[in-house]
């Protein structure tokens, strides 16, 4: 058996392949707007003055194969950079957001949604049971909380919050400000997040 790939004649690419019982078989098997190679070839090849030939790699994974230049392209508009960008600091802002806080008396709490409702269900829980201090288990274990003291946890949460929100409001406002495919490339999301180690004050 002899194997055979049928390309695409005008670009070369690879659609199928097989083997059939002879060379005359083997060209038989194109359509039209098709020839065959008779011979293997695989699918990240193209067929280029009668052989295969290995497709360049792949910059990444937004870029397309141009069948008729043989060349990677990138197909995206500036919005849909721009809208890439902004979906990424979203991401980066629940990371923060709900990752927790170190706070100065080295404690360290969660700060998702639960960890909020709970907090806020202590204190109000406190309040109507006359209770002066409570044992909080936090991220980084248990802690013996005034009711005070933990108000301060919630107010540092709250604030925490708030920076992660400014900061993602921010990075938007800069995202939308960006004309070129080399300030998208080179635009930073890592930076201006507020700090969760060791900085936040909780009177």
């Amino acid at each position: 058996m002899i194997d055979f790939t049928v390309y695409r004649t005008a670009t070369g690419e690879v659609v199928r392949s097989g083997y059939a019982g002879s060379e005359d078989e083997c060209l038989s098997q194109a359509f039209e707007g098709e020839s065959v190679y008779v011979g293997k070839a695989r699918f990240d090849q193209y067929i280029a003055d009668g052989k295969p030939v290995d497709m360049p790699s792949k910059p990444d994974e937004h870029h397309v194969f141009d069948w008729t230049h043989r060349t990677w392209i990138d197909p995206r508009t500036m919005e849909d950079r721009r809208r890439s960008l902004r979906e990424r600091v979203t991401e980066r802002r629940w990371e923060i957001e709900t990752g927790g806080i170190t706070l100065q008396n080295s404690v360290r709490v969660l700060t998702g949604k639960p960890d909020q409702d709970r907090i806020t269900a202590v204190i109000v829980n406190a309040d109507i049971a006359g209770i002066d201090a409570v044992d909080f288990k936090a991220d980084s274990g248990w802690a013996r909380l005034t009711i005070d003291e933990l108000r301060g946890v919630a107010r540092a949460i709250g604030l925490h919050v708030q920076a992660c929100f400014s900061a993602e409001r921010t990075h938007h406002a800069a995202i939308d400000q960006l004309r070129t495919e080399a300030e998208t490339e080179a635009y930073d999301i890592s930076a201006g997040w507020p700090l969760t180690h060791n900085s936040i004050e909780t009177q």
